[in-house]
């Protein structure tokens, strides 16, 4: 990938697309944080914007927002492989929360 806005445009059309797959990890937040799999797409479809790059593991963590309510927005973590440039899998989304993020886009002590 020439650049990571480059990336991210890839991995929004597939996710438009829907060439896509939502692991068991990332299931389990959802159960556990009280998002959907349409907060997902709605995170990545949105402004967001890849905050870490992983090019050895072809792994990028995306840092988008989705709605809780009529006014309430927030952040969403998701993390995907884009190893198969024709699906990307969703390994993992969660609600970016101290002590292992200071702010949504900022880390706070290693995990």
């Amino acid at each position: 990938m020439s650049t990571e806005l480059d990336l991210l445009n890839v991995i929004k059309r597939l996710i438009n697309s829907r060439q896509y797959r939502v692991s068991i990890h990332a299931v389990r937040h959802m159960i556990e944080e009280g998002f959907s799999e349409a907060s997902i797409l709605e995170a990545v479809a949105g402004r967001s914007k890849i905050i870490e790059n992983y090019p050895d593991e072809s792994r990028c963590l995306i840092l988008g927002h989705f709605r809780l309510g009529e006014k309430v927005r927030s952040p969403l973590h998701i993390v995907c492989d884009y190893s198969g440039m024709e699906l990307v899998d969703i390994v993992t989304a969660y609600i970016p929360q101290r002590p292992w993020w200071i702010t949504s886009s900022k880390r706070g002590r290693a995990q």
